[in-house]
């Protein structure tokens, strides 16, 4: 089996609503589907997420199911990339969606500058009365999330992944490769789309600020990271 480019990991749980919104955005990439992978680790959904996956066609997409719910969508992301075969990696959480170019964007860049362990992209972010509004990541790193950022997988990997004891998992990583000296590219483009929702994790206030709290205990009092704010 040829070995693709990128891995797209997709953790899903319960997410019957919106998943194939993510799938579809996965099919729209401007890039060869020969040159991705899609997998989406189905953890333990009780609502027909996984039998949705199952019946998209798309010969790249690889569904991984669990019998049970891990409680925690760090874990699952984290059998995804191990299960990756790409170079790289780049997670797309299962209520999200990749505008077209995000793939092939973010491939150019990590795969022509040696010099470069990963690329953020600028994004849009819906709220739920349909608001959308342009974050500019810029220089300011701190502004990313999990979603979009493409990684070398076995710099990935040589990381441990994401840190499923973290309340905040993505910061984490992205403060530990900082401290390491990794270097990050800015792609000055929108290229994904990110859904905030009240009842996920991030529209928890006091999740929110214990997740803060933790950084700056592990990291030092000056870390800051994006806002969550509705």
């Amino acid at each position: 089996m040829t070995r693709p480019a990128v891995s797209i990991v997709t953790a899903a749980y319960n997410s019957a609503e919106y998943v194939e919104r993510t799938l579809e955005s996965v099919r729209r990439q401007t890039v060869g589907t020969e040159r991705i992978e899609h997998i989406v680790v189905d953890d333990g959904s009780t609502d027909g997420t996984a039998a949705i996956v199952d019946s998209f066609e798309a010969p790249y997409l690889r569904l991984v199911e669990s019998e049970e719910n891990s409680g925690d969508g760090t874990v699952a992301c984290n059998r995804g990339i191990e299960r990756a075969r790409g170079e790289y990696v780049v997670v797309l959480d299962s209520d999200d969606e990749f505008l077209p170019s995000l793939v092939e964007r973010s491939l150019d860049a990590l795969s022509t500058r040696e010099d470069v362990d990963f690329v953020y992209t600028d994004y849009y972010e819906r709220f739920p009365d349909g608001e959308r509004k342009l974050v500019e990541t810029g220089s300011d790193i701190t502004k990313t999330v999990k979603v979009g950022t493409m990684h070398r997988t076995e710099r990935l990997r040589e990381f441990g992944s994401y840190d499923p004891d973290m309340i905040f998992a993505e910061y984490d990583l992205l403060f530990r490769y900082l401290d390491a000296g990794l270097i990050g590219y800015h792609v000055p483009e929108p290229l994904f789309v990110y859904h905030r929702r009240r009842n996920s994790q991030t529209g928890d206030r006091a999740r929110v600020d214990a997740g803060k709290a933790e950084l700056r205990e592990k990291f030092g009092e000056n870390v800051r990271i994006r806002a969550y704010d509705f």
